[in-house]
C-alpha cells in the first residue's frame, strides 16, 4: 500500500482528486491537472497498441507500478509483459516492458529527471516522453543506474519505433498528437 492509498482511505483527509493525476514522487505529493490533450493522447497510444497487438500486449494507464524500496509510480501508459500479474491494484516494475509519460507542465522535472533516473535504475527497457510543449517524443533506451545511455528525439508527425524489453517493436503514429505552443 502506498502513502497515496493511505491518504485516499482516510475519511478526514478530504482529498479531492477529480480531474487531477496525483502521484508521490520522491516524497512529494504532485497533483497535476489532467487535460483533454493528455487523455486523448493516452487513449490514442493505447488504441494503436490494441489495434496492432490485440490482447497480446497488456497496457495500463495511471496504474501504480511498485519499485522495491521506493515510492510507486503510475505511468500515463505502461506496456506490460503478457504474464504480468496484478498485485492488488498495481504491478511490479519487473513486469514493465516500457513506460510512456505525457508532459503536463512545460519542462516538468518529474518526467525529464526524476522518472528518467528511476525507470533507468530499475531497468525499464524503454521510456518514452511525449511532450506537447516541444511537439516531440523523446525515447530513452539502454537503462543504467543513473538513467539511460541512448536518447532519440522525434518530432510529432513522424513515427516512433518503441522497442520493448521482449524484442517486439511498437510503432506509434504521432501525427494526431496535440502540440501546445
Amino acid at each position: 500500500m502506498s502513502v497515496l492509498d493511505d491518504l485516499r482511505r482516510n475519511p478526514e483527509a478530504d482529498i479531492r482528486t477529480e480531474g487531477y493525476v496525483v502521484e508521490i514522487v520522491d516524497g512529494r505529493v504532485i497533483m497535476t491537472p489532467q487535460g483533454p490533450d493528455q487523455d486523448d493522447t493516452v487513449f490514442e497510444i493505447r488504441s494503436q497498441v490494441r489495434d496492432r497487438f490485440g490482447k497480446g500486449l497488456k497496457t495500463a494507464s495511471d496504474v501504480l507500478v511498485d519499485f522495491p524500496g521506493e515510492t510507486s509510480l503510475a505511468p500515463d501508459v505502461t506496456l506490460l509483459t503478457p504474464d504480468a500479474v496484478r498485485h492488488g491494484n498495481r504491478y511490479v516494475c519487473t513486469d514493465v516492458l516500457a513506460a510512456i509519460e505525457f508532459v503536463s507542465l512545460k519542462g516538468d522535472p518529474n518526467d525529464y529527471i526524476t522518472k528518467v533516473e528511476k525507470y533507468g535504475r530499475f531497468g525499464v527497457a524503454a521510456y518514452l516522453i511525449v511532450d506537447p510543449f516541444t511537439a516531440t517524443c523523446t525515447l530513452l533506451e539502454e537503462p543504467q543506474p543513473t538513467g539511460y545511455r541512448s536518447r532519440t528525439e522525434t518530432p510529432f508527425g513522424e513515427p516512433v519505433r518503441l522497442p520493448l524489453a521482449d524484442g517486439r517493436i511498437v510503432e506509434l503514429d504521432t501525427s494526431e498528437f496535440p502540440a501546445q505552443r
